[in-house]
């Protein structure tokens, strides 16, 4: 009996299941009546809710409201011309009130429709009831759908809330942070001029420069000019709330993942990067490969384990740890429309803040170890003793050394106000970089009463690095 009423509405056997994962539903399964997915438009729509604002939600939820209560107004109407005696408007049957024209009728069908959908209570148009009308069988189909339109209309208003508090709940849980719309790349002097100047704040000494054919730093040994240092991405994040109490966010954490298409990237990446292939149509399984370290034992110890063996050991240790933070996507098997893609994570100097309140800058050195600098430079660095050579010491060839796509960094704590999670994420592309320059400083002493004040107008400002060789600005 059951399935054949599901047949008359249109809904077959192969669509009862929906939420059986075992059926295999996608979003576009599901009851199909006539050419409309129901359950799809719902989805569709509550993913629509959470990318618009308030004010486009709003409008949305009326013009729902109004659009429910015309069709119950329309059903209404065509009851009450069927069924006059059922309908009562100010004590007289409906449309039989004189001067009742079309426009008046439809009125008062709406006048029903509203308040049946709102439940706020009728008026003067009601139905009617056993006590004005005898013959009470004859008016049951209004008064079914006068109660279908009150049901609607109460989970039409909790949908509603629903939604507006999903909203609420997703704002709280987006960090009150700003994120760089640059990002800079500080090389040569301008690396080692930090070096300097944290040297002198902490001895109270300056260092000077050398002779043209090398440079002082920090300590005051001589540097030549192919002892470099490697180049320092940098980024900063300033808290919104920073001068707000509570506004701090507590064990703050970020993570910052570089996309970068398979093709260009290192070959020390690719080999850290386990990868599934299709051969021949079929598709291969990725295959995890779990090395087993053998850690030394007491015995060992006691015996004497060489130098080397440890050494080899920490290096495997190393190399094991990179493959895990290293993975490979295929949204295309042939590769000609999408190239294969691999996420490498950036180790940063400070990725955990215990106590975010005002500025953040993370850093990432273009060294060795670097997941997004090309192998040819990375050679030409273990060639020169681990320094950046001179041949690249230009923004042209530092931003031709560099294989990414897109720098994607997310941020997450526990909020100090109401003690919720948040989080916060931005995505940096590769002309968002600019070589040759630093960041100014944001921070300052308000001379009134001496406290930190952080000016968050400038925090997209760069100048030029110490020493100079910043790339021109578009």
């Amino acid at each position: 009996m059951a399935s054949r009423m599901l047949a008359v509405v249109g809904i077959t056997t192969s669509n009862r299941g929906i939420y059986d994962d075992a059926g295999g539903g996608s979003d576009d399964e599901g009851c199909s009546c006539w050419g409309i997915n129901p359950n799809s438009m719902v989805t569709s729509y509550l993913h629509w809710t959470f990318r618009q604002s308030f004010l486009a939600v709003f409008f949305s939820a009326a013009l729902g409201f109004f659009g429910f209560t015309l069709i119950f107004a329309v059903l209404i109407l065509w009851s009450g011309y069927n069924h006059p005696q059922c309908l009562h408007v100010n004590g007289d049957n409906f449309s039989n009130y004189t001067g009742a024209t079309t426009y008046q009728d439809f009125g008062d069908a709406y006048a029903l429709s509203w308040t049946s959908f709102s439940t706020v209570g009728y008026g003067l148009v009601y139905p009617s009831t056993s006590t004005v009308h005898g013959r009470q069988r004859d008016c049951a189909g209004i008064s079914m759908l006068c109660t279908l339109e009150s049901f609607v209309g109460i989970l039409f208003a909790s949908f509603c809330g629903a939604v507006m508090f999903a909203k609420v709940g997703r704002i709280r849980s987006h960090a009150q942070v700003m994120f760089s719309d640059a990002i800079v790349i500080r090389y040569g002097t301008g690396v080692m001029a930090e070096f300097k100047e944290d040297d002198a704040s902490q001895s109270g000494r300056s260092s000077e420069t050398g002779s043209d054919d090398g440079i002082e730093d920090g300590v005051g040994r001589h540097v030549h000019h192919n002892e470099y240092p490697c180049p320092v991405v940098e980024f900063r994040i300033v808290n919104r709330l920073h001068g707000t109490h509570g506004g701090e966010i507590m064990d703050c954490s970020m993570n910052i993942v570089a996309s970068i298409d398979a093709s260009q990237a290192s070959n020390s990446l690719r080999k850290a990067t386990n990868t599934g292939r299709r051969r021949k149509g079929k598709r291969v399984r990725r295959k995890q490969t779990k090395q087993r370290f053998k850690m030394p034992t007491e015995n060992d110890a006691i015996q004497g384990a060489s130098s080397d063996s440890l050494q080899s050991l920490a290096l495997e240790l190393r190399e094991h740890a990179k493959q895990q933070n290293h993975q490979a996507f295929e949204e295309d098997p042939s590769g000609k429309i999408v190239p294969k893609r691999i996420f490498a994570k950036l180790e940063v100097e400070t990725p955990d803040h215990p106590f975010f309140k005002r500025v953040w800058t993370a850093r990432h050195n273009l060294d060795l170890e670097s997941p997004i600098l090309a192998e040819e430079a990375k050679q030409m660095i273990r060639l020169n003793r681990g320094f950046w050579p001179n041949e690249l010491n230009d923004p042209e060839s530092i931003r031709a050394s560099i294989n990414l796509d897109q720098i994607l960094v997310s941020l997450s704590g526990t909020s100090n106000a109401d003690a919720n999670s948040v989080y916060s994420q931005k995505i940096y592309d590769h002309h968002d970089m600019n070589i040759g320059y630093r960041f100014v400083n944001m921070m300052f002493r308000d001379p009134r009463d001496g406290s930190l004040k952080v000016d968050t107008t400038v925090i997209n400002d760069v100048v030029e690095q110490a020493g100079g060789g910043g790339e021109p600005l578009h």
